[in-house]
């Protein structure tokens, strides 16, 4: 008797520790009004200014479908006001399989496959502040409008060969660069928006700007 009451008040002085939640997956936003049977769930962002997203895609269709990053961009939770900067995709993916990661534009999974990626992801908001690697995100709901991820990713591969690299992880300094000026021609409100969001008519350097992910930037893309 003595034993069993020893255990038992052993087990109350032991605290409760809350199993975390996993990510759950959101459905894949697409150019189109058809629907895509393909989930994203976020697994961990490393990086700040730009870094690179590990993700989870399924498919959860009954024919083969392709996933494509192109204009996919994740809004930080939390107060518009004060959350940090906006990250878009730009570049190739990467994809994980037996041999190692491998860099591609688009991928086809079939009917319940899975699989992990890595996106590389830039800031498209130039006058806000960095996140982190403890930042949550979310998947936006819509893609970036057509005509802002196709100057983007035109942008991007021109880099790209310029620099003779397959991916834009490799070349972040000059994506970054590509990805704000753009961006700041002509601002389009996002998901996310802030009530007054000033990013068009920002002057003057930014503080994020020396980020150590942002090497090599152009001189000529420094406002």
């Amino acid at each position: 008797m003595r034993t069993v009451l020893s255990l038992l008040i052993i087990s109350l002085l032991i605290p409760l520790t809350a199993t975390a939640a996993p990510p759950r997956f959101a459905d894949l936003p697409t150019t189109s009004e058809k629907t895509s049977p393909i989930k994203l769930r976020i697994i961990k962002y490393s990086g700040s200014t730009n870094g690179g997203m590990l993700v989870e895609v399924k498919n959860t269709g009954k024919v083969n479908a392709d996933f494509k990053a192109t204009g996919l961009f994740f809004v930080p939770d939390g107060d518009p006001e004060t959350a940090p900067q906006r990250l878009g995709a730009a570049g190739p993916f990467e994809v994980k399989t037996r041999s190692g990661w491998k860099d591609e534009e688009q991928l086809e999974l079939k009917p319940g496959a899975t699989a992990k990626l890595k996106l590389q992801l830039f800031c498209i908001d130039s006058h806000r502040g960095s996140p982190n690697p403890s930042t949550p995100f979310r998947l936006a709901k819509e893609r970036l409008p057509k005509e802002l991820s196709q100057k983007i990713e035109q942008g991007t591969k021109v880099l790209m060969r310029a620099k003779k690299v397959p991916n834009a992880k490799h070349i972040k300094g000059d994506v970054q660069g590509h990805v704000w000026k753009t961006r700041d021609q002509k601002w389009i409100p996002l998901e996310g928006e802030r009530a007054n969001e000033k990013g068009s008519q920002q002057k003057g350097p930014m503080p994020q700007r020396r980020n150590n992910n942002l090497n090599n930037a152009p001189q000529q893309l420094q406002r």
